[in-house]
Protein backbone atom coordinates (compact mmCIF):
# COMPACT_ATOMS: atom_id res chain seq x y z
CA UNK A 1 0.00 0.00 0.00
CA UNK A 2 1.22 3.59 -0.45
CA UNK A 3 2.78 5.27 2.56
CA UNK A 4 0.34 7.26 4.65
CA UNK A 5 0.70 9.20 7.88
CA UNK A 6 -1.97 9.17 10.56
CA UNK A 7 -1.82 12.39 12.58
CA UNK A 8 -3.38 13.14 15.94
CA UNK A 9 -2.27 15.40 18.74
CA UNK A 10 1.29 15.54 17.43
CA UNK A 11 1.55 11.79 16.79
CA UNK A 12 2.44 10.58 13.33
CA UNK A 13 2.04 6.82 12.90
CA UNK A 14 3.39 5.81 9.51
CA UNK A 15 1.41 3.10 7.74
CA UNK A 16 3.70 1.32 5.30
CA UNK A 17 3.53 -1.94 3.43
CA UNK A 18 4.90 -3.73 6.53
CA UNK A 19 1.96 -4.27 8.89
CA UNK A 20 4.10 -5.55 11.77
CA UNK A 21 6.33 -2.48 11.69
CA UNK A 22 3.24 -0.27 11.59
CA UNK A 23 1.75 -2.01 14.66
CA UNK A 24 5.07 -1.73 16.53
CA UNK A 25 5.17 2.04 16.02
CA UNK A 26 1.46 2.38 16.85
CA UNK A 27 2.00 0.58 20.17
CA UNK A 28 4.92 2.83 21.08
CA UNK A 29 2.94 5.95 20.21
CA UNK A 30 -0.09 4.80 22.20
CA UNK A 31 1.86 4.46 25.45
CA UNK A 32 3.06 8.08 25.44
CA UNK A 33 0.41 10.44 24.02
CA UNK A 34 1.97 13.83 23.28
CA UNK A 35 -1.08 15.62 24.68
CA UNK A 36 0.12 14.46 28.12
CA UNK A 37 3.77 15.36 27.62
CA UNK A 38 5.20 17.03 30.72
CA UNK A 39 2.18 16.14 32.89
CA UNK A 40 3.25 14.21 35.97
CA UNK A 41 1.00 11.24 36.84
CA UNK A 42 -0.09 10.75 40.40
CA UNK A 43 1.81 8.06 42.34
CA UNK A 44 0.15 4.64 42.59
CA UNK A 45 1.48 2.71 45.57
CA UNK A 46 -1.69 0.87 46.58
CA UNK A 47 -5.00 -0.02 45.00
CA UNK A 48 -8.46 -1.38 45.70
CA UNK A 49 -10.95 -3.28 43.55
CA UNK A 50 -14.68 -3.23 44.25
CA UNK A 51 -16.28 -6.44 43.03
CA UNK A 52 -14.77 -9.91 43.09
CA UNK A 53 -16.38 -11.54 40.07
CA UNK A 54 -14.48 -12.75 37.02
CA UNK A 55 -13.58 -9.25 35.88
CA UNK A 56 -12.81 -7.89 39.34
CA UNK A 57 -10.48 -10.75 40.24
CA UNK A 58 -8.79 -10.49 36.85
CA UNK A 59 -8.11 -6.80 37.46
CA UNK A 60 -6.93 -7.60 40.98
CA UNK A 61 -4.55 -10.24 39.61
CA UNK A 62 -3.12 -7.76 37.10
CA UNK A 63 -2.51 -5.22 39.88
CA UNK A 64 -0.92 -7.85 42.09
CA UNK A 65 1.33 -9.00 39.24
CA UNK A 66 2.58 -5.40 39.09
CA UNK A 67 3.50 -5.59 42.76
CA UNK A 68 0.72 -3.35 44.05
CA UNK A 69 -0.84 -4.21 47.43
CA UNK A 70 -4.60 -4.04 47.25
CA UNK A 71 -7.90 -4.47 49.04
CA UNK A 72 -10.62 -6.50 47.32
CA UNK A 73 -14.10 -5.53 48.50
CA UNK A 74 -17.19 -7.71 48.18
CA UNK A 75 -20.70 -7.52 49.60
CA UNK A 76 -20.39 -10.31 52.21
CA UNK A 77 -17.86 -12.75 53.65
CA UNK A 78 -18.93 -15.62 51.40
CA UNK A 79 -18.39 -13.46 48.32
CA UNK A 80 -14.99 -12.38 49.65
CA UNK A 81 -13.95 -16.01 50.05
CA UNK A 82 -15.11 -16.86 46.52
CA UNK A 83 -13.17 -13.90 45.14
CA UNK A 84 -9.99 -14.88 46.98
CA UNK A 85 -10.41 -18.46 45.75
CA UNK A 86 -10.64 -17.16 42.16
CA UNK A 87 -7.44 -15.20 42.71
CA UNK A 88 -5.66 -18.29 44.02
CA UNK A 89 -6.84 -20.23 40.98
CA UNK A 90 -5.45 -17.54 38.66
CA UNK A 91 -2.03 -17.62 40.33
CA UNK A 92 -2.00 -21.42 40.58
CA UNK A 93 -2.63 -21.56 36.84
CA UNK A 94 0.22 -19.13 36.18
CA UNK A 95 2.55 -21.32 38.26
CA UNK A 96 1.52 -24.48 36.40
CA UNK A 97 2.18 -22.80 33.05
CA UNK A 98 5.60 -21.69 34.21
CA UNK A 99 4.83 -17.98 33.97
CA UNK A 100 5.62 -17.30 37.63
CA UNK A 101 7.37 -19.17 40.42
CA UNK A 102 5.43 -20.62 43.32
CA UNK A 103 7.31 -18.36 45.70
CA UNK A 104 6.50 -15.20 43.75
CA UNK A 105 2.86 -16.28 43.44
CA UNK A 106 2.64 -16.67 47.21
CA UNK A 107 4.28 -13.28 47.67
CA UNK A 108 1.82 -11.61 45.30
CA UNK A 109 -1.20 -13.26 46.94
CA UNK A 110 0.03 -12.08 50.34
CA UNK A 111 -0.48 -8.55 49.04
CA UNK A 112 -4.28 -8.82 48.84
CA UNK A 113 -6.74 -8.23 51.65
CA UNK A 114 -10.38 -9.19 51.32
CA UNK A 115 -13.00 -7.05 53.01
CA UNK A 116 -16.69 -6.23 53.17
CA UNK A 117 -16.00 -2.83 54.71
CA UNK A 118 -15.48 0.18 52.45
CA UNK A 119 -13.43 1.92 55.13
CA UNK A 120 -10.68 -0.64 54.40
CA UNK A 121 -9.91 1.29 51.20
CA UNK A 122 -9.61 4.68 52.89
CA UNK A 123 -5.90 5.06 52.08
CA UNK A 124 -5.80 3.50 48.58
CA UNK A 125 -4.26 5.61 45.79
CA UNK A 126 -6.41 4.00 43.08
CA UNK A 127 -9.85 2.42 43.40
CA UNK A 128 -11.35 0.48 40.47
CA UNK A 129 -15.03 -0.45 40.46
CA UNK A 130 -15.83 -3.74 38.71
CA UNK A 131 -19.35 -4.57 39.83
CA UNK A 132 -22.46 -5.56 37.89
CA UNK A 133 -23.06 -3.57 34.68
CA UNK A 134 -26.00 -1.61 36.06
CA UNK A 135 -26.02 2.19 36.29
CA UNK A 136 -27.79 2.42 39.65
CA UNK A 137 -25.53 -0.21 41.23
CA UNK A 138 -22.38 1.54 40.02
CA UNK A 139 -23.57 4.98 41.12
CA UNK A 140 -24.29 3.63 44.58
CA UNK A 141 -20.78 2.18 44.76
CA UNK A 142 -19.21 5.54 43.93
CA UNK A 143 -21.38 7.41 46.41
CA UNK A 144 -20.08 5.05 49.10
CA UNK A 145 -16.50 5.34 47.85
CA UNK A 146 -16.56 9.13 47.85
CA UNK A 147 -17.59 9.09 51.51
CA UNK A 148 -14.59 7.10 52.72
CA UNK A 149 -11.65 7.44 50.33
CA UNK A 150 -8.91 10.07 50.34
CA UNK A 151 -9.71 13.33 48.58
CA UNK A 152 -6.86 12.74 46.11
CA UNK A 153 -7.60 9.06 45.44
CA UNK A 154 -8.30 8.23 41.79
CA UNK A 155 -11.69 6.61 41.20
CA UNK A 156 -12.18 4.47 38.09
CA UNK A 157 -15.04 2.49 36.59
CA UNK A 158 -14.55 -0.63 34.51
CA UNK A 159 -17.81 -0.23 32.61
CA UNK A 160 -18.04 -1.76 29.13
CA UNK A 161 -21.03 0.21 27.82
CA UNK A 162 -22.40 2.64 30.40
CA UNK A 163 -21.73 6.37 30.26
CA UNK A 164 -18.99 7.25 32.79
CA UNK A 165 -20.39 10.78 33.03
CA UNK A 166 -23.63 9.37 34.43
CA UNK A 167 -21.83 6.92 36.71
CA UNK A 168 -19.89 9.78 38.30
CA UNK A 169 -22.86 12.15 38.52
CA UNK A 170 -23.20 11.98 42.30
CA UNK A 171 -19.59 12.15 43.44
CA UNK A 172 -17.63 15.23 44.41
CA UNK A 173 -14.26 16.11 42.92
CA UNK A 174 -15.14 14.59 39.58
CA UNK A 175 -11.76 15.59 38.19
CA UNK A 176 -10.30 12.45 39.84
CA UNK A 177 -12.68 10.07 38.02
CA UNK A 178 -12.19 8.21 34.72
CA UNK A 179 -13.07 5.00 32.94
CA UNK A 180 -10.57 2.13 32.80
CA UNK A 181 -12.08 -0.53 30.57
CA UNK A 182 -10.19 -3.79 30.98
CA UNK A 183 -10.82 -6.75 28.68
CA UNK A 184 -11.50 -10.23 30.01
CA UNK A 185 -9.53 -12.05 31.28
CA UNK A 186 -8.03 -8.85 32.61
CA UNK A 187 -4.85 -10.49 33.89
CA UNK A 188 -4.11 -11.71 30.34
CA UNK A 189 -5.57 -9.29 27.79
CA UNK A 190 -3.22 -6.48 26.79
CA UNK A 191 -5.76 -3.79 25.92
CA UNK A 192 -6.88 -1.03 28.28
CA UNK A 193 -9.36 1.54 27.00
CA UNK A 194 -8.88 4.76 28.98
CA UNK A 195 -12.03 6.86 29.00
CA UNK A 196 -11.83 10.38 30.45
CA UNK A 197 -14.91 12.41 31.27
CA UNK A 198 -15.14 16.14 30.59
CA UNK A 199 -14.02 16.78 34.17
CA UNK A 200 -11.10 14.32 34.31
CA UNK A 201 -7.92 16.17 35.31
CA UNK A 202 -4.89 15.87 33.01
CA UNK A 203 -2.76 14.31 35.75
CA UNK A 204 -5.48 11.73 36.42
CA UNK A 205 -5.58 10.86 32.73
CA UNK A 206 -1.79 10.65 32.72
CA UNK A 207 -2.03 8.28 35.68
CA UNK A 208 -4.28 6.00 33.63
CA UNK A 209 -1.56 5.74 30.99
CA UNK A 210 1.11 5.25 33.67
CA UNK A 211 -0.98 2.42 35.13
CA UNK A 212 -1.16 0.76 31.71
CA UNK A 213 2.63 0.84 31.51
CA UNK A 214 2.89 -0.63 35.02
CA UNK A 215 0.57 -3.47 33.98
CA UNK A 216 2.34 -3.96 30.62
CA UNK A 217 -0.86 -3.15 28.74
CA UNK A 218 -1.54 -1.22 25.56
CA UNK A 219 -3.52 1.93 26.44
CA UNK A 220 -5.95 3.50 23.99
CA UNK A 221 -7.77 6.72 24.82
CA UNK A 222 -11.47 6.35 23.99
CA UNK A 223 -14.25 8.89 23.92
CA UNK A 224 -17.63 8.29 25.49
CA UNK A 225 -20.11 6.50 23.27
CA UNK A 226 -22.06 3.27 23.64
CA UNK A 227 -19.41 0.57 23.76
CA UNK A 228 -16.53 3.07 23.42
CA UNK A 229 -14.32 1.84 20.53
CA UNK A 230 -14.10 -1.93 20.78
CA UNK A 231 -17.57 -2.96 21.86
CA UNK A 232 -19.15 -0.47 19.50
CA UNK A 233 -17.46 -2.26 16.60
CA UNK A 234 -18.23 -5.66 18.17
CA UNK A 235 -21.96 -4.94 17.95
CA UNK A 236 -21.56 -4.55 14.19
CA UNK A 237 -19.52 -7.76 14.00
CA UNK A 238 -22.24 -9.75 15.71
CA UNK A 239 -25.06 -8.19 13.73
CA UNK A 240 -23.28 -8.97 10.46
CA UNK A 241 -22.64 -12.54 11.56
CA UNK A 242 -26.38 -13.01 12.13
CA UNK A 243 -27.23 -11.45 8.74
CA UNK A 244 -24.99 -14.06 7.18
CA UNK A 245 -26.99 -16.81 8.90
CA UNK A 246 -30.29 -15.37 7.73
CA UNK A 247 -29.05 -15.27 4.13
CA UNK A 248 -27.74 -18.81 3.87
CA UNK A 249 -24.50 -19.27 5.82
CA UNK A 250 -24.09 -21.59 8.80
CA UNK A 251 -22.41 -20.78 12.13
CA UNK A 252 -19.65 -23.28 11.34
CA UNK A 253 -18.99 -21.75 7.91
CA UNK A 254 -18.82 -18.22 9.35
CA UNK A 255 -16.47 -19.27 12.14
CA UNK A 256 -14.24 -21.24 9.77
CA UNK A 257 -13.97 -18.26 7.38
CA UNK A 258 -12.95 -15.87 10.16
CA UNK A 259 -10.40 -18.35 11.52
CA UNK A 260 -8.97 -18.75 8.03
CA UNK A 261 -8.68 -14.96 7.86
CA UNK A 262 -6.53 -15.09 10.99
CA UNK A 263 -8.75 -14.63 14.02
CA UNK A 264 -8.25 -17.12 16.86
CA UNK A 265 -12.00 -17.79 17.04
CA UNK A 266 -15.04 -17.09 14.92
CA UNK A 267 -17.84 -14.84 16.23
CA UNK A 268 -20.16 -17.68 17.23
CA UNK A 269 -17.44 -19.72 18.96
CA UNK A 270 -16.41 -16.59 20.85
CA UNK A 271 -19.97 -15.91 21.98
CA UNK A 272 -20.35 -19.48 23.22
CA UNK A 273 -17.13 -19.13 25.20
CA UNK A 274 -18.00 -15.78 26.78
CA UNK A 275 -21.71 -16.44 27.29
CA UNK A 276 -24.72 -15.28 25.27
CA UNK A 277 -26.43 -14.05 28.45
CA UNK A 278 -23.96 -11.16 28.83
CA UNK A 279 -24.69 -9.73 25.39
CA UNK A 280 -28.42 -10.36 25.86
CA UNK A 281 -28.39 -8.27 29.04
CA UNK A 282 -26.58 -5.47 27.22
CA UNK A 283 -29.13 -5.54 24.39
CA UNK A 284 -32.02 -5.32 26.86
CA UNK A 285 -30.37 -2.34 28.51
CA UNK A 286 -29.80 -0.70 25.12
CA UNK A 287 -33.45 -1.18 24.15
CA UNK A 288 -34.51 0.31 27.46
CA UNK A 289 -32.50 3.38 26.45
CA UNK A 290 -34.44 3.54 23.19
CA UNK A 291 -31.69 2.07 21.02
CA UNK A 292 -32.21 -0.42 18.20
CA UNK A 293 -30.39 -3.75 18.28
CA UNK A 294 -30.22 -6.59 15.75
CA UNK A 295 -29.85 -10.11 17.14
CA UNK A 296 -33.00 -12.09 16.25
CA UNK A 297 -31.40 -15.51 16.58
CA UNK A 298 -29.25 -14.71 19.60
CA UNK A 299 -32.29 -13.29 21.40
CA UNK A 300 -34.22 -16.52 20.83
CA UNK A 301 -31.29 -18.65 21.97
CA UNK A 302 -31.00 -16.60 25.15
CA UNK A 303 -34.74 -16.85 25.75
CA UNK A 304 -34.43 -20.66 25.92
CA UNK A 305 -31.28 -20.33 28.06
CA UNK A 306 -28.81 -21.51 25.45
CA UNK A 307 -26.02 -19.37 26.88
CA UNK A 308 -23.05 -21.21 25.39
CA UNK A 309 -20.55 -23.66 26.80
CA UNK A 310 -21.58 -23.01 30.40
CA UNK A 311 -25.14 -24.18 29.71
CA UNK A 312 -24.23 -27.07 27.40
CA UNK A 313 -25.42 -25.28 24.29
CA UNK A 314 -25.43 -21.91 22.57
CA UNK A 315 -24.74 -21.47 18.88
CA UNK A 316 -23.42 -25.04 19.07
CA UNK A 317 -24.16 -28.12 21.15
CA UNK A 318 -21.59 -29.39 23.65
CA UNK A 319 -21.24 -32.81 25.26
CA UNK A 320 -20.67 -32.88 29.03
CA UNK A 321 -17.02 -32.20 29.79
CA UNK A 322 -16.20 -31.55 26.13
CA UNK A 323 -15.79 -28.09 24.60
CA UNK A 324 -15.87 -29.34 21.02
CA UNK A 325 -18.60 -27.39 19.16
CA UNK A 326 -21.14 -29.53 17.35
CA UNK A 327 -23.82 -28.31 14.90
CA UNK A 328 -27.17 -27.87 16.65
CA UNK A 329 -30.50 -28.92 15.16
CA UNK A 330 -32.21 -26.45 17.51
CA UNK A 331 -30.11 -23.56 16.24
CA UNK A 332 -30.65 -24.60 12.61
CA UNK A 333 -34.41 -24.63 13.16
CA UNK A 334 -34.44 -21.17 14.76
CA UNK A 335 -32.27 -19.76 11.97
CA UNK A 336 -34.62 -21.19 9.36
CA UNK A 337 -37.63 -19.65 11.10
CA UNK A 338 -35.99 -16.23 11.39
CA UNK A 339 -34.69 -16.39 7.80
CA UNK A 340 -38.13 -16.47 6.18
CA UNK A 341 -38.31 -13.67 3.66
CA UNK A 342 -34.55 -13.15 3.53
CA UNK A 343 -32.87 -13.59 0.12
CA UNK A 344 -30.60 -16.63 0.05
CA UNK A 345 -27.15 -16.71 -1.49
CA UNK A 346 -24.11 -18.92 -1.65
CA UNK A 347 -21.30 -17.74 0.59
CA UNK A 348 -17.62 -18.54 0.15
CA UNK A 349 -14.90 -17.67 2.68
CA UNK A 350 -13.92 -14.38 1.04
CA UNK A 351 -17.48 -13.09 0.82
CA UNK A 352 -18.20 -14.09 4.44
CA UNK A 353 -15.12 -12.18 5.59
CA UNK A 354 -16.08 -9.12 3.55
CA UNK A 355 -19.65 -9.14 4.86
CA UNK A 356 -18.29 -8.91 8.39
CA UNK A 357 -15.16 -6.77 8.01
CA UNK A 358 -16.33 -3.96 5.74
CA UNK A 359 -19.30 -2.94 7.92
CA UNK A 360 -16.85 -2.95 10.86
CA UNK A 361 -14.66 -0.52 8.90
CA UNK A 362 -17.74 1.60 8.17
CA UNK A 363 -18.51 1.89 11.88
CA UNK A 364 -14.84 2.54 12.63
CA UNK A 365 -14.90 5.46 10.19
CA UNK A 366 -17.83 6.92 12.15
CA UNK A 367 -15.89 6.36 15.38
CA UNK A 368 -13.03 8.41 13.96
CA UNK A 369 -15.36 11.12 12.71
CA UNK A 370 -17.13 11.63 16.05
CA UNK A 371 -13.89 11.57 18.05
CA UNK A 372 -14.51 8.37 19.98
CA UNK A 373 -11.12 7.29 18.61
CA UNK A 374 -8.38 9.85 18.02
CA UNK A 375 -6.65 8.02 15.17
CA UNK A 376 -7.02 4.97 12.97
CA UNK A 377 -4.01 3.30 14.58
CA UNK A 378 -5.84 3.33 17.94
CA UNK A 379 -8.70 1.37 16.38
CA UNK A 380 -6.16 -1.09 14.99
CA UNK A 381 -4.68 -1.59 18.46
CA UNK A 382 -8.12 -2.12 19.98
CA UNK A 383 -8.97 -4.78 17.41
CA UNK A 384 -5.60 -6.55 17.69
CA UNK A 385 -5.26 -6.56 21.48
CA UNK A 386 -8.93 -6.72 22.44
CA UNK A 387 -10.45 -8.99 19.81
CA UNK A 388 -7.66 -11.02 18.25
CA UNK A 389 -7.52 -9.31 14.84
CA UNK A 390 -4.43 -10.78 13.16
CA UNK A 391 -1.44 -8.63 14.01
CA UNK A 392 0.28 -9.55 10.77
CA UNK A 393 -2.53 -7.81 8.88
CA UNK A 394 -1.87 -4.58 10.77
CA UNK A 395 -5.33 -4.20 12.29
CA UNK A 396 -8.75 -3.42 10.86
CA UNK A 397 -8.04 0.02 9.42
CA UNK A 398 -4.58 -0.80 8.08
CA UNK A 399 -6.02 -3.89 6.39
CA UNK A 400 -8.83 -1.86 4.83
CA UNK A 401 -6.35 0.66 3.45
CA UNK A 402 -4.19 -2.15 2.07
CA UNK A 403 -7.26 -3.68 0.42
CA UNK A 404 -8.23 -0.31 -1.03
CA UNK A 405 -10.82 1.93 0.60
CA UNK A 406 -12.56 2.49 -2.74
CA UNK A 407 -13.02 -1.30 -2.95
CA UNK A 408 -14.33 -1.37 0.62
CA UNK A 409 -16.87 1.36 -0.18
CA UNK A 410 -17.94 -0.47 -3.34
CA UNK A 411 -18.40 -3.74 -1.49
CA UNK A 412 -20.48 -1.98 1.17
CA UNK A 413 -22.70 -0.47 -1.50
CA UNK A 414 -23.33 -3.96 -2.87
CA UNK A 415 -24.11 -5.35 0.57
CA UNK A 416 -26.44 -2.42 1.24
CA UNK A 417 -28.35 -3.04 -1.98
CA UNK A 418 -28.89 -6.62 -0.81
CA UNK A 419 -30.10 -5.45 2.60
CA UNK A 420 -27.07 -6.94 4.33
CA UNK A 421 -25.32 -3.80 5.63
CA UNK A 422 -25.48 -0.04 5.91
CA UNK A 423 -24.20 1.86 2.87
CA UNK A 424 -20.76 3.46 3.15
CA UNK A 425 -20.90 6.48 5.46
CA UNK A 426 -19.65 9.91 4.44
CA UNK A 427 -16.44 9.66 6.52
CA UNK A 428 -15.55 6.41 4.77
CA UNK A 429 -16.32 7.89 1.34
CA UNK A 430 -14.06 10.85 2.11
CA UNK A 431 -11.30 8.52 3.26
CA UNK A 432 -11.76 6.44 0.09
CA UNK A 433 -11.30 9.57 -2.04
CA UNK A 434 -7.97 10.20 -0.25
CA UNK A 435 -6.95 6.56 -0.14
CA UNK A 436 -6.35 6.56 3.61
CA UNK A 437 -7.72 7.51 7.04
CA UNK A 438 -5.65 10.67 7.42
Amino acid sequence: MPLSIVHSGGIAVVATGNPLRYVFHAERAARHPPALAGIEPRPIRSAAVIGGGTMGTGIAAALLHAGLPLVLVERDEAAVERALARLRTIFDGAVKRGRISAGLAAERLAGVTGSTDYTAIAEADLIIEAVFEDLDVKRDVFRRLAAVCRADAILATNTSYLDPERIAADIGSRERFLGLHFFSPAQVMKLLEIVPTQATAPDVLATGFALARMLNKIPVRAGISDGFIGNRILKVTRAQAERLLLSGATPAAVDAAMRAFGLPMGPFEAQDLGGLDIAAFQRRAARARGETTFAPVADRLSAIERFGQKSGGGWYDYAPGDRTPRPSATVARIIAEEARGWPRRDWDEASIVGCILWPMVNEAARILEDGTALRASDIDLVEIHGYGFPRWRGGLMHHAEAHGLHKVAGALSGLAEAGLADPPCDPLLRAASRGSFL
